[in-house]
């Protein structure tokens, strides 16, 4: 498995984060600072991956980031407001 997937996986979450919060206007839609950021942040972790021998440590990486993101981040308290 490559860091390709988990970081896809955050860069949905964060952009999804990002317009959920902003109340999904048009200009919410337009912000595209969570997906650059993403799109920056997996080609770094796959330049690591590049590297012989590191693909699982960059894979795990990649994990543990959405892993944080998801504890600590936003989504849990937008998923209990989606709930309600």
């Amino acid at each position: 498995m490559t860091p390709l997937t988990p970081m896809l996986i955050l860069t949905g979450a964060a952009y999804g984060n990002d317009v959920y919060e902003a109340g999904f206007t048009a200009s919410s839609f337009m912000n595209i600072k969570p997906l650059l950021y993403g799109g920056v942040a997996t080609v770094l972790l796959e330049l690591v991956a590049a590297i012989p021998g590191a693909e699982p440590v960059a894979t795990a990486i990649g994990w543990a980031a959405l892993l944080g993101y998801l504890l600590a981040g936003p989504t849990i308290s937008n998923l209990t407001k989606i709930g309600k």
